[in-house]
C-alpha cells in the first residue's frame, strides 16, 4: 500500500506536515487531514488556538468549494490537529461535476 500523501505547509508561522488519511469511523466517514506537528504542543491551549486558526481558513476555502469539514476531537496524538472531510460531502461534489451529463 502506498505511503499516506504528506505536504510540507506553514500556517500561522507553525511549519506543519499535511497528511491524508482515511477516517474508518462508522460515525465519522471521510477524509482525514491530519497537521502534523514535528513536536508536542507546549500547552493544550496552543494547540486549540492553532486549531482554532486552521478551522477559519480552512470552513472558508473549502464553503467556497461546496465542502464541509468536521473537527476530529477524538484524534488521540498529542501533536496532530486532525479535520475530517466527510464521505457526504465528497461524494457530493464528486457528483456535482455529473450534473447535466446524459
Amino acid at each position: 500500500m502506498p505511503a499516506k500523501p504528506q505536504y510540507p505547509i506553514t500556517i500561522a508561522g507553525k511549519n506543519l506536515i499535511l497528511q491524508f488519511d482515511i477516517s474508518d469511523a462508522p460515525t465519522k466517514l471521510g477524509i482525514n487531514m491530519q497537521f502534523v506537528s514535528k513536536e508536542d504542543f507546549a500547552d493544550e491551549r496552543d494547540k486549540q488556538d492553532l486549531a482554532n486558526k486552521l478551522s477559519v481558513v480552512l470552513q472558508k476555502k473549502f464553503g467556497d468549494a461546496g465542502l464541509a469539514i468536521d473537527y476530529n476531537e477524538r484524534n488521540p496524538y498529542k501533536n496532530v490537529i486532525s479535520y475530517i472531510i466527510p464521505l457526504s460531502a465528497i461524494s457530493n461534489l464528486i457528483m456535482s461535476t455529473f450534473k447535466g451529463v446524459k
